[in-house]
């Protein structure tokens, strides 16, 4: 947490400064910064220089003026693991967050917003070996535990467009979460077992990964 802060941190004060710099420019917002019609999509370069998408999400925005933009992050995972030749597990989770943003004026370069988005988030996991069928995690101590989750984040970021239809820009925010994890039952031949699964309600603070380097269309 503390190196994605530096990074927040570096991003702004490069931005702010590459801005103040810029004495004389033929490029002005309207035609470098989105306006109605746009859609943006982006990947996420982290503090290890690796490149990935946004916490393993896909994001797009569509700007509907010059001000407003709709967002929606998706992520879809799955995983099959043979664990012998009669044995196996499968977990399976889809992750969804539309939301809204309201950007301000800012400068020719820069654009601060504000947000919100509703994650939602599920995930279901399974084992099967020749005597015994594990439903609602791959173990019986509760390894890959399915889930569901729907929670509310308030995001605020920057945007700072370094050339025509390219953006890097750094997100950070705080939401709140409700968890309701997966029963865990066990079923093989004179034995069933069942495990009843929790809730729970989170509350906390984030930055979306690192410098968000993004494309507008």
């Amino acid at each position: 947490m503390k190196s994605k802060l530096i990074a927040v941190a570096l991003f702004v004060a490069t931005a702010f400064n590459a801005q103040a710099q810029e004495t004389t420019t033929t490029v002005t917002a309207s035609n470098v910064k989105p306006t109605a019609g746009n859609v943006t999509t982006e990947v996420l370069f982290n503090d290890l220089g690796n490149i990935s998408l946004n916490n393993g999400l896909l994001r797009a925005r569509y700007f509907t003026s010059d001000q407003f933009a709709y967002r929606l992050s998706l992520g879809v995972n799955y995983n099959y693991d043979k664990i012998a030749d009669d044995a196996h597990s499968r977990v399976f989770g889809i992750s969804l967050a539309p939301g809204i943003e309201k950007h301000f004026a800012g400068t020719n370069r820069l654009s601060p917003y504000i947000g919100a988005e509703l994650p939602i988030r599920m995930q279901s996991a399974k084992t099967e070996t020749e005597n015994s069928t594990i439903t609602g995690a791959t173990s019986t101590n509760g390894a890959n535990r399915g889930y569901f989750s729907v929670g509310l984040n308030a995001v605020a970021g920057v945007d700072f467009y370094f050339a025509k239809n390219f953006y890097a820009g750094v997100e950070l925010g705080t939401g709140l979460a409700y968890f309701k994890n997966a029963d865990i039952e066990v079923e093989s031949p004179g034995f069933d077992n069942k495990t009843e699964g929790f809730h729970s309600i989170r509350f906390g603070q984030f930055v979306n990964g690192g410098i968000r380097v993004g494309y507008v269309f």
